[in-house]
């Protein structure tokens, strides 16, 4: 790769790459998201909260906010619309009241079955082969944890955490 003599080149910019790319794979989900009723952000929620459920895990809006990166009043409000929407609950734990955990509904449980084709229809609009997504991937894994300081969220770094929750397994792609 050819480095520009100017390291402020926008072009030169990792962050500027990422954040573009970003942007890129979330307009991507868009249509692909649409008919489901579920922006990007409420997808991810959806996919840890269907994850947790198969596993027979209890999800908690603090382990969930952490294996999003997301703080958990950010994540609040992308719960209340997903509770209104009819997909989720939330209800405060019997041990800890100040334990607030998130339950699938019947709904929200049955609309996994209609997200399942989301994966390959994201690889197929890409027009990158699965290879080449994987290697983003590990790419962006690794600039995850560099900048968290080693921590990637995924299973194999990280155990459960203090509340209890699982850790998220190494994610599929894409």
């Amino acid at each position: 790769m050819d480095r520009p003599e100017d390291p402020l080149a926008l072009e030169a910019q990792v962050c500027f790459a990422l954040s573009a790319a970003a942007r890129a794979m979330v307009a991507l989900y868009r249509p692909i998201l649409e008919p489901l009723g579920l922006t990007h952000p409420q997808y991810l929620v959806m996919l840890g909260l269907w994850e947790d459920s198969r596993a027979g895990r209890t999800t908690t809006v603090t382990g969930l906010a952490g294996r999003l990166y997301l703080d958990p009043g950010t994540l609040s409000p992308l719960l209340k619309r997903l509770e209104q929407q009819g997909l989720v609950e939330r209800r405060r734990a019997a041990a800890d009241a100040r334990v607030v955990e998130l339950h699938l509904t019947e709904a929200g449980a049955a609309l996994r079955a209609e997200a399942v084709s989301v994966p390959a229809r994201v690889v197929q609009t890409t027009g990158l082969s699965l290879e080449e997504l994987e290697n983003v991937k590990v790419a962006a894994d690794a600039v995850i944890a560099a900048a968290h300081g080693g921590r990637t969220g995924s299973a194999r770094d990280t155990k459960a955490g203090a509340d209890g929750t699982a850790a998220a397994p190494a994610a599929a792609l894409p």
